[in-house]
């Protein structure tokens, strides 16, 4: 039994000895944390309320749009008991007319406008309807002026702006977490928090390789991803600096 102990305490010690990495030394690795502030481009999305015939007029027309360099539309409506052209004919934009009736319902209103977009821009927009109100979602991202109800009697809101990717200008990361993991096998050591300038430091460290890393916005997935440095101590009483770490927010 005494044997087995010593051998166990033997086999513990040897193992301690050889630890390369970890707290307990005199060393340091030190750097800093630059951030960003990060806006994804985003489509916009329109709101239709829709009214009865009855008080639309032949002629009466709204604006759908789309952002600079793609095709711009405007919807007008048509009775054909009138014999004069409801087109506004808009230049630099195409037309989508809509055929109406002064009986006609909001809901049928609606519908009627919904299936005249479908029918020529499918390509643009996604509609869904929701009784007499009917959802555009536009298909290409980027700044887009807000639908305008125009002549129309319409109600026409914007729940979502098009908007462009924006990436504000770099500046340092403060009370931002750091993560140290020690050697090649990923486990996890300590935690600090960057200071006023962006700088943080682990301090009592011995040689040994070492990661660094932060927690950063995925701007294609729309998640969180790592940003690492890989940094090695190879001697005592040492203080190594790492490579700047840039994150997204």
């Amino acid at each position: 039994m005494t044997k087995t102990i010593l051998t166990f305490c033997a086999v513990a010690l040897l193992i301690a000895c050889n630890k390369t990495e970890g707290p307990g030394g005199t060393s340091s690795i030190t750097g800093f944390v630059k951030s960003q502030d990060h806006q994804s481009a985003q489509v916009e999305i329109s709101e239709v309320l829709f009214t009865q015939g009855l008080s639309v007029e032949h002629g009466d027309y709204w604006v759908l749009n789309n952002p600079i360099g793609v095709e711009q539309f405007y919807i007008y409506y048509e009775n054909p008991t009138w014999p004069s052209d409801a087109d506004p004919n808009l230049a630099g934009r195409t037309g989508i007319a809509v055929e109406f009736n002064y009986s006609d319902s909001n809901v049928e209103m609606a519908i009627n406008t919904q299936e005249e977009i479908e029918a020529i821009a499918s390509d643009h927009f996604t509609l869904t309807r929701n009784v007499d109100i009917v959802t555009i979602t536009n298909k290409a991202t980027g700044e887009t002026a807000n639908a305008d109800k125009v002549t129309s009697p319409f109600e026409i809101s914007t729940t979502q702006s098009g908007k462009n990717t924006t990436i504000q200008p770099s500046q340092p990361a403060i009370d931002e977490k750091v993560y140290l993991v020690y050697g090649e096998n990923d486990v996890f050591g300590e935690l600090e928090r960057t200071g006023g300038n962006g700088e943080y430091i682990f301090n009592t460290l011995t040689q040994g390789n070492y990661t660094v890393y932060c927690v950063s916005k995925d701007t294609i997935s729309g998640g969180s991803t790592t940003i690492t440095q890989s940094i090695e101590i190879t001697s005592n009483k040492t203080v190594v600096t790492a490579s700047e770490i840039s994150i997204l927010n």
